[in-house]
């Protein structure tokens, strides 16, 4: 019997949508267990961005936590076969507070992971599939991306050295404060500065954001971003949502982790973050794999809150 997937709740509707995309791109459904150790969650809390994880007492002694992530579990129990690279989706429950609460809630993700040896071009892929996926929730999106491997480059071309400065100058960054950049790049000198600032008042047009990378970019590092970015500025202008794709150099993840193009997605009538995802490396490196790693998560657990079903509009 055929469904009108019309006549679904928005999150089952988009599950299904977004679980043919996906396929149709040659991800295939991955499934995981509910529980890692605490340990796992524990040595890359930064990577989580909180220390809340809800733990229990297992078997044997050992301390359990109920998944505040799915990408730290499939990177730690994927088996990478004979082509070097697993392309992976999944639809899964994280149980975490989220951003300004205090109460712990089942969140339903759904998301994809690229894992192994892949080129540019894969990256290219996983941001387009970003896009079509919020274009999958909503006509009406804005996707934004940055490239921490540009922001990295450009704080050592810069001088900009030792944790305690590089956090500072990132969190003026983020808050585009270039009013207090030369306070928080400590040793830089006067050009250095004068970058650091115009990156923090960088607008976010693509084409004028990358420009600015551009007249930026003096190192292989830097050099080797604004190409990446380039190429996916290339690849999003052939398509019909370029208008809805930002350069938003705001747009930082921890620098011990991502090493590449990241992002961020947001849709018009949810008024919170639904997307986000980008290349992390770094955390692979953590674990002790040196291969390469990209994804995005969703966050759907809210959408039939402000999509009611067809027919139901307000």
């Amino acid at each position: 019997m055929l469904i009108d997937t019309c006549t679904l709740p928005k999150d089952e509707r988009t599950y299904l949508e977004l679980g043919k995309l996906f396929e149709d791109n040659g991800y295939r459904l991955y499934k995981m267990r509910k529980f890692e150790e605490y340990s796992l969650y524990l040595e890359n809390k930064n990577f989580l961005g909180s220390e809340s994880v809800l733990t229990f007492q297992g078997f044997g002694g050992k301390l359990m936590a109920l998944k505040p992530d799915v990408t730290l579990s499939i990177v730690k129990n994927v088996q990478i076969g004979e082509s070097g690279c697993e392309k992976l989706y999944y639809r899964e429950s994280v149980y975490r507070t989220e951003r300004g609460g205090s109460d712990f809630k089942e969140i339903n993700q759904m998301g994809l992971e690229c894992i192994g040896n892949f080129d540019n071009a894969t990256t290219i892929e996983i941001c387009s599939l970003a896009v079509k996926s919020l274009a999958t929730i909503d006509d009406e999106f804005v996707f934004a991306v940055s490239h921490m491997g540009f922001v990295s480059g450009l704080l050592d071309a810069c001088g900009v050295n030792g944790p305690t400065a590089k956090k500072a100058v990132l969190e003026c960054l983020r808050s585009r404060n270039a009013h207090d950049i030369a306070a928080a790049a400590v040793g830089s000198d006067e050009n250095a500065v004068k970058k650091l600032a115009a990156l923090a008042s960088a607008g976010t047009n693509f084409e004028d954001a990358l420009a600015l990378a551009k007249s930026l970019a003096d190192t292989e590092e830097t050099v080797a971003a604004v190409n990446e970015l380039s190429a996916l500025c290339d690849e999003l202008r052939s398509t019909p949502f370029f208008d809805r794709v930002r350069l938003d150099f705001s747009v930082l993840n921890d620098i011990d982790y991502y090493n590449g193009v990241i992002f961020q997605g947001y849709v018009r009538r949810v008024p919170k973050l639904i997307l986000s995802g980008g290349r992390y490396d770094g955390l692979l490196a953590r674990i002790g794999k040196d291969i390469k790693a990209m994804g995005f998560a969703l966050s759907l657990g809210d959408l039939n809150a402000y999509y009611p079903r067809a027919g139901k509009e307000a």
